[in-house]
């Protein structure tokens, strides 16, 4: 697992408080990769390339991201970004919240025109929830508040959320043209402190018997059934030791037993669109039978 904790700080839970309600009180929009997550899913913009708080549209920019009008609503978090992080570098800061829901396995960055090593990606989490999961290929995790850590999101990655508590967190985006170093993130290289203890979750082998029962799904899954099924397979790597890709293959094996053409092209397609390629603001539509 590449992704790691570069850091940690102590929140100011007095001052996070008033941020928090305010975010919560933002009504959810239309995500810009909605067909990635079920349940409630909300990103909010406080630094973009545009300055509009509507844009949550993550993309290749050469000037540094503007403050938004969540920005500038949201003090404490905007004093934490300004005094922790190098905002020259920084591409997007997003808050991001993840309640009842799972995000398929996927990789970011695969429709923008620079390597993905030359995207870096920084999460911290904001509220305690020990129900709230990250994986990165076959390893799941659970980010403590104040935690600062490095997401490979050029890795096939996933989150979930089975709480209806919420779990909110500050996504940092940084792009770079040339070799550098995870320290260059930072305002004050006193904040880069990596080498702390991850939270891994600790998952049992997946059973053969469930496997052949997860595979035997073909009997009953169909077109109107077709996006739950996907739901469901992103959840069996974060309870069982298995990599967050092979939700990928189980579909295509399940869509293939089911004897639907259909079923085994969106299967297919959806694979390479989550994790292979796609364009700048590309979409993919699971219910698309045409």
């Amino acid at each position: 697992m590449r992704s790691h904790i570069l850091g940690r700080i102590e929140l100011d839970e007095r001052r996070l408080a008033p941020d928090l309600a305010y975010l919560a009180s933002v009504p959810r929009g239309e995500e810009g990769y909605d067909e990635f997550s079920n349940g409630y899913w909300k990103n909010l913009p406080l630094w973009n390339a545009s300055g509009d708080a509507q844009d949550d549209l993550y993309r290749d920019t050469s000037e540094p991201a503007q403050l938004t009008e969540h920005g500038k609503r949201t003090g404490y978090l905007r004093e934490l970004v300004e005094s922790i992080f190098d905002t020259d570098r920084i591409t997007m800061v997003r808050t991001r919240n993840l309640v009842d829901a799972v995000v398929i396995p996927h990789r970011d960055f695969v429709e923008l025109e620079r390597d993905a090593d030359q995207y870096f990606r920084v999460l911290m989490f904001l509220e305690p929830n020990s129900a709230a999961l990250h994986s990165e290929d076959d390893a799941v995790l659970n980010m403590r508040p104040g935690e600062i850590w490095f997401l490979d999101a050029g890795a096939v990655h996933a989150a979930a959320n089975f709480s209806g508590d919420s779990r909110q967190m500050l996504c940092v985006d940084f792009a770079f043209d040339g070799p550098y170093e995870e320290a260059d993130i930072f305002r004050d290289k006193s904040y880069h402190q990596p080498g702390g203890e991850p939270r891994i979750i600790e998952r049992p082998q997946l059973p053969a018997e469930r496997r052949e029962a997860i595979l035997k799904l073909g009997e009953v899954v169909d077109r109107s059934n077709f996006k739950e099924f996907l739901f469901l397979l992103s959840k069996v790597h974060f309870r069982y030791d298995v990599p967050a890709e092979e939700t990928y293959s189980w579909l295509r094996s399940i869509a293939e037993s089911s004897g639907d053409d259909l079923l085994v092209r969106n299967a297919l397609e959806l694979r390479d669109y989550a994790i292979g390629a796609r364009t700048l603001s590309e979409r993919f539509s699971l219910n698309s039978w045409s």
